[in-house]
């Protein structure tokens, strides 16, 4: 077993318990999952396909063809630009100053090109406007910073060219944007839920982060939001920061209980390239942090122990009043789960996503595609009329299998396989050759339980999802 990972899990606080999976990762047999966590890849995101140079009107006939049979599909719009970079993001981003004439040009631009994208989707899959959005979510970047005239016209185009019937509304925007003026704007165009990232309470944890906002800022966004009648608010908290201990997370929260957050994100910081793990949205520039930015021999991260013994405190203290689902997304008990998650990872649905604006990621079943992530070449294939896609994947058979299973953990619910047989034409997860292997280990470790046609995660298992999903089940 390498010193270096299990030198970070004997990073304990002695004022907490000891990690219920410590027993777990410390043993010499269980060295592939220490090493996964330690290495710190984005996680539970990342379902790739395993049919590389798959021709791009192959993945459009499947998408077409799925989008057809969805009752509803996830659609994204990413806003790229920020006033500001955070130290730990690799997200593509186009960082201005709002306040110039520049940026109001770059505003018109980034909507224009939106538009144009969107356009091109529903030219090239013809079923796209008529098929129910069950969630719209324009996120970033930082949203908040468009400009009132400019969001009025993505919404409305969005609106008038999709089918909005059945749609909720998500908006992701950054507290120091998310003034009441805007809020009212919000709710006014149809917007009934606001999601932002707060990613600690503590001001010198944000600021040593690279956020210009405040924790006060954070709470006063949050009875801003009430105030004009969003009753769906969520926050984004991060474990694992620079500075950070386990007390700060404690604190962390019991100010979301304090606040009555109907949702909360409570994620492990993730700082492995998000263009190599395929994730959501795709970024080719590291973090600050990964440039090692920001550091001297007083500053440090907290090592695996201490995260674990974080995860494991949010999972004690939402436990009384939060479910979670899927892994790391909590709601209150008489709110319902995150609607996108659902549409996405349920193993019931599992429906299209389409995403559009830049490095976004947009899958079926059989096939995924990843947009190009630099905003001059992302421009130069809108200028040309081509989808600005870098690259799509292809998915067999067997991995379409694999990939509904892996999603369907990823919730944490228990995964029937009466539901997989109605997905797979009758055919049973258990008669999959990778699944079938990779279940024998997991129970051998007692990271799942089988009971006829259910496989549930013990409670390591729940704690370890995402090294369960991405180590066990082949690339």
């Amino acid at each position: 077993m390498n010193k270096e990972p299990l030198d970070s899990l004997n990073d304990i606080d002695a004022h907490y318990p000891v990690p219920r999976v410590y027993d777990f990762l410390s043993r010499p047999q269980n060295c592939e999952f220490l090493d996964y966590v330690f290495k710190d890849p984005f996680g539970c995101h990342v379902f790739p396909g395993d049919i590389s140079s798959y021709p791009l009107d192959s993945f459009l006939n499947d998408m077409e063809r799925e989008i057809k049979q969805a009752k509803q599909i996830h659609l994204w719009s990413y806003i790229p630009t920020c006033r500001y970079r955070c130290y730990f993001c690799d997200f593509p981003t186009v960082i201005l100053n709002p306040q110039t004439e520049a940026a109001q040009t770059m505003f018109r631009d980034v909507v224009d090109c939106n538009i144009t994208e969107a356009r091109m989707w529903l030219e090239s899959i013809p079923s796209l406007g008529q098929v129910e959005i069950g969630e719209f979510n324009i996120f970033g970047g930082t949203p908040s910073l468009l400009p009132e005239q400019e969001l009025r016209r993505l919404v409305d185009f969005y609106q008038s060219h999709f089918n909005f019937s059945a749609a909720s509304m998500r908006f992701e925007g950054e507290p120091g944007t998310l003034t009441k003026n805007y809020l009212r704007l919000l709710k006014k165009l149809g917007f009934s839920k606001i999601s932002f990232g707060v990613q600690s309470f503590n001001d010198h944890i944000i600021k040593a982060s690279g956020r210009m906002h405040s924790a006060r800022a954070c709470i006063e966004t949050i009875y801003d939001a009430r105030e004009i009648g969003f009753n769906w608010i969520s926050v984004d908290l991060i474990y694992g920061l620079l500075d950070q201990n386990v007390d700060d997370v404690k604190r962390d929260v019991e100010k979301i209980i304090e606040l009555g957050l109907s949702h909360v994100v409570c994620t492990k910081l993730h700082m492995d390239e998000f263009m190599r793990k395929r994730t959501g949205v795709s970024g080719e520039r590291k973090s600050l942090w990964q440039k090692g930015k920001f550091f001297d021999d007083k500053r440090r991260f907290p090592g695996l122990g201490k995260q674990y013994q974080m995860r494991e405190l949010v999972e004690k203290y939402l436990s009384s009043d939060y479910l979670e689902h899927p892994t790391m997304y909590f709601h209150q008990k008489h709110q319902r789960p995150e609607k996108w998650k659902g549409l996405v990872t349920d193993l019931g649905k599992q429906y299209p996503e389409v995403a559009i604006g830049l490095g976004g990621s947009s899958k079926c079943t059989r096939a995924e595609a990843i947009n190009i992530t630099g905003y001059g070449r992302y421009k130069e294939a809108l200028d040309n009329h081509r989808l600005p896609i870098d690259e799509s994947q292809g998915i067999s058979l067997l991995r379409r299998e694999v990939n509904a299973f892996k999603m369907a953990t990823s919730t944490l619910v228990p995964v029937n396989d009466g539901v997989f047989r109605r997905r797979f034409e009758g055919r049973s997860f258990f008669d999959n050759s990778i699944i079938n292997r990779a279940l024998k280990t997991l129970v051998d470790k007692a990271l799942v339980t089988v009971d006829g046609d259910v496989v549930t995660l013990t409670p390591n298992g729940v704690t370890l999802v995402e090294a369960v999903i991405n180590t066990q089940f082949g690339p």
